[in-house]
């Protein structure tokens, strides 16, 4: 049995690996010459040669027994580095709830202090003073956001992000989103969404992150006055979700990396990069696809589908 002492460095556990790795050919090589053995054996009875025959038929044994201890023995490899690897994955996430639970306490604290000070409760500001007020709130819910962009990531990579669907109209449920997003958003909001509920299995606090994600990153890609849309349409099996701004666009290599993590589509490289990333990942978890269109000067759609439900 393969056994990692917990001292150990990990590196010489991956390197053993891959060297066994590296020869798996051996239990196919094992298993073809005990086949191309025994047909000699039995050839070798036919002609007589009875002697012979029983020698090359142990050879054989003993090959398919060597055979089937390496596809056992590298099994069982498998098993505990896949089992070590998901211990380390699920370490990290435990690390990064830790972070994101430390690092939510003093904004939490940063934002309701800002707020009061936003209200004018302990007293008038000046213009500047009301600038700076907004700037911390609006850094604070940055960096609530990525806290919690960061632990979705974790917990996906350890493979213990949960999705808990239910039947949703998603119609009704992107109506609700844009309520809650026109009053956070400077650009105007417009849903295109009209006709029978259309239901899906889903998570729908999964697919509000996602939504609301694209439309703040479509909000703040958009030239003044110019709405960011929003589309729900029905076909055969799925729906299409769909959302527009009326930005400069991407270039085709901004495009490539869009979904790369830490990797923005923004022109000044603004963003983290890792929004889009997630929203990739959560959609696939649903088992739908998510697409950009693009043209340099003429805006951006970001488009995902999710499966309807039967």
């Amino acid at each position: 049995m393969l056994h990692q002492p917990e001292n150990s460095d990990p590196r010489n556990t991956f390197v053993s690996v891959e060297l066994w790795r590296a020869v798996g050919i051996v239990p196919l090589v094992c298993a073809l010459l005990a086949v191309l053995t025994l047909v000699l054996s039995i050839f070798v009875e036919v002609q007589g040669w009875s002697v012979w025959s029983e020698t090359l038929a142990v050879i054989a044994a003993v090959l398919a027994l060597g055979a089937s201890y390496n596809l056992v023995r590298r099994r069982r490899i498998d098993l505990v580095t896949n089992s070590h690897l998901r211990r380390m994955e699920s370490r990290r996430a435990d690390q990064v709830s830790m972070l994101s639970h430390e690092i939510r306490t003093p904004l939490a604290v940063i934002r309701g202090s800002a707020e009061l000070l936003a209200e004018e409760g302990p007293g008038p500001l000046t213009p500047k003073q009301k600038a700076f007020v907004a700037r911390i709130l609006d850094n604070s819910e940055r960096m609530s956001n990525l806290a919690e962009q960061l632990l979705t990531q974790a917990r996906i990579e350890a493979g213990v992000f949960e999705v808990r669907p239910t039947v949703v109209d998603v119609r009704a449920l992107m109506r609700h989103i844009v309520e809650d997003l026109v009053h956070v958003t400077d650009a105007p909001i417009v849903l295109d969404a009209p006709g029978a509920p259309v239901r899906a299995n889903v998570d729908a606090e999964l697919i509000r992150q996602v939504v609301t994600n694209l439309v703040m990153n479509a909000a703040r890609s958009n030239h003044e006055s110019t709405a960011v849309q929003i589309r729900v349409t029905a076909g055969e099996g799925q729906l299409m979700v769909s959302v527009s701004d009326g930005g400069s666009g991407m270039t085709e290599q901004q495009r490539d990396r869009l979904f790369t993590r830490f990797s923005s589509g923004r022109p000044l490289g603004n963003g983290t990069g890792i929004g889009l990333f997630i929203s990739q990942q959560v959609i696939e978890l649903h088992g739908g696809r998510i697409f950009v269109d693009t043209i340099t000067g003429g805006g951006t759609t970001m488009m995902f589908t999710l499966p309807l439900k039967e």
